[in-house]
């Protein structure tokens, strides 16, 4: 008899096991008296012969090694599954932080909570200030993380240490290969996207950086901070050759991230974060390549917006959003993609989390921070009205849907206030 086990395998009844060690313990008693008496005590049809005796031991044994294989099947496919929910954290979750580092940092603000002790009176200096938004964006990481898998504070409960840590270790590597797959496939998109430009000269190589970063003139240009003027021989040459004064890491106002791929030293907020080569890249990574390509190229006109697809096509399997329950934008997806953008627009040699003198976590928390640490309410509504356009790209229909539903209760509260009056 054959019972289901829950891994999704097979196991063996308990009486099918037992039945084999019976038999496997008569059939060595069987075996060794048959062999000393069969001079005197002939076989009957009762007694099976010493073949079938090993014929019998070898097919149970079989089945005792299904057994261990459906275990082992199991056991390959938990890992696979915690595998692949880690595939969002770096995504969605913090590109750089690991995963015990946010659980520290909710165990502290639960243990304050239940500190009755004298509070403390708030941060007082820029030092302090700095930790205490440092500890805001790696809780708000744990909330984002704790959303995407819904089980893990269960885990965190229910699981002993070296289970826990095997858990985390999972996580982390469903995690970084997720960010190792979009950084090869955006190297090979962003090469394709660029070679349309006549002015991509030499062509990039999709499959290879070597030639991109300052040396290029395109993605040299694209990875131009915008206090300096790239089009200007002189000024290119200095920013080359590193010269005091004009460190291409010294902002993180970079042309790649803007709307027309400009900006104004004086107003850096102005199409910050709207560049067409962003939208594409975000496109890619949590949508799919069709609708990266749908996105408009605005380096030749600086008045068009980039824009979504604006129609829905069949989808023929999920999207990296839809598998994260990803319905809007997000600081820290946005964050994840201008990173990887930049990073592949470098020839930085393979992945690091700082070149050229340039740190990426650095620039990831200061986009997060651009979205998530506000200083009033004007800066509120621009931020509000960045996620607007952001959304309109990258969920067009949602966005339609929710805008109809608004006007659709605003009038029907309207109406409700006249009646009532």
């Amino acid at each position: 008899m054959v019972q289901n086990n829950i891994y999704g395998g097979s196991i063996v009844s308990n009486r099918a096991v037992s039945r084999f060690y019976t038999f496997f313990s008569m059939s060595a008693f069987n075996t060794t008296a048959a062999a000393s008496n069969a001079s005197t005590l002939p076989l009957t049809s009762a007694t099976p012969s010493v073949e079938d005796q090993a014929a019998e031991i070898l097919r149970l044994k079989r089945t005792i090694a299904q057994l261990h294989g459906a275990v082992s099947l199991g056991a390959n496919k938990r890992l696979a599954s915690t595998v692949t929910l880690g595939r969002g954290i770096r995504r969605a979750v913090s590109l750089f932080q690991d995963i015990p580092s946010l659980v520290s940092e909710a165990d502290r603000r639960a243990e304050e909570e239940d500190d009755d002790s004298e509070e403390s009176t708030g941060p007082t200096t820029e030092v302090t200030s700095d930790s205490q938004r440092n500890r805001d964006r790696t809780f708000e990481a744990y909330k984002q993380l704790v959303l995407m898998i819904p089980a893990f504070e269960r885990n965190l409960l229910n699981t002993d240490g070296a289970a826990l840590a095997s858990y985390f270790a999972m996580l982390t590597r469903g995690a970084n290969d997720a960010r190792s797959d979009d950084i090869s496939t955006m190297k090979k998109a962003l090469a394709n996207w660029l070679n349309k430009r006549p002015s991509t000269k030499p062509p990039l190589n999709p499959e290879d950086r070597i030639n991109r970063g300052l040396q290029h003139d395109t993605t040299g240009g694209l990875l131009c901070p915008i206090e300096f003027d790239w089009d200007n021989i002189e000024i290119r040459a200095k920013l080359r050759a590193c010269e005091e004064g004009f460190d291409m890491s010294s902002s993180y106002f970079i042309r790649c991230f803007y709307k027309g791929g400009k900006g104004d030293a004086q107003n850096v907020e102005e199409g910050f974060l709207r560049g067409f080569l962003l939208v594409k890249a975000y496109s890619l990574v949590f949508t799919s390549p069709s609708s990266a390509n749908r996105v408009i190229d605005d380096a030749d006109n600086e008045n068009t917006a980039p824009s979504g697809s604006t129609s829905s096509p069949k989808a023929t399997k999920y999207s990296v959003a839809q598998k994260l329950n990803l319905n809007t934008v997000t600081p820290r997806s946005i964050a994840y993609v201008a990173v990887l953008l930049h990073f592949s627009l470098t020839d930085a040699p393979h992945w690091k989390s700082t070149f050229n003198n340039l740190s990426y976590e650095l620039m990831y928390n200061f986009i997060i921070d651009f979205f998530e640490d506000t200083s009033g309410p004007q800066a509120e509504d621009r931020i509000k009205s960045l996620f607007k356009w952001w959304n309109k790209q990258i969920f067009p229909v949602r966005a339609a849907a929710m805008a109809g539903s608004r006007a659709s209760m605003n009038k029907l509260r309207e109406q409700r206030a006249q009646r009532e009056a």
